[in-house]
């Protein structure tokens, strides 16, 4: 009878855990950031690096892509990640300025370009993953960078 009541105890404390680790999952796919990616990459190589660009966002957990500036109608500040790329032969030119945006309805949305954020990258077909990493990693540094004011969205 006592290992019958330890069994029972066992699976309650694990249902348990296992509840507590979904709403922390949860919790953490609601705080993470939105970003808006506005791109016209339709390259192979650069096509690519937007791909992985996106996979990036997706799978770090910090931030979450998201469909339009209204955030699907949560009307959260979203960041914003405007690119042109340009191929020939085998390598890609990509542009990227990052900003902000806060829509107050789905047809009323303020954006901010931070210009000191605009950079190019040089992508080579051999290493349009690798590439589109490098971009993540650009953005996350900017959004991460304590030295630099914070967009103001008026």
């Amino acid at each position: 009878m006592l290992a019958s009541g330890n069994s029972r105890l066992s699976r309650r404390l694990l249902i348990l855990i296992l509840l507590i680790l979904a709403s922390l999952v949860a919790n953490a796919t609601e705080r993470a950031v939105p970003v808006v990616i506005k791109a016209t990459c339709d390259g192979r190589i650069s096509s690519a690096a937007l791909s992985s660009l996106r996979a990036e966002i997706s799978n770090s957990g910090k931030y979450r892509l998201a469909g339009t500036l209204a955030d699907d109608g949560r009307m959260d500040i979203v960041l914003t990640i405007n690119m042109k790329c340009t191929e020939r032969t085998n390598i890609a030119a990509v542009a990227t300025v990052f900003g902000a945006a806060k829509c107050f309805s789905v047809k009323n949305c303020h954006l901010t370009i931070d210009g000191s954020s605009l950079r190019s990258d040089l992508c080579d077909s051999s290493a349009s993953a690798e590439c589109g990493r490098v971009l993540f990693k650009a953005f996350d540094d900017y959004t991460s960078n304590p030295v630099s004011p914070p967009l103001k969205l008026n």
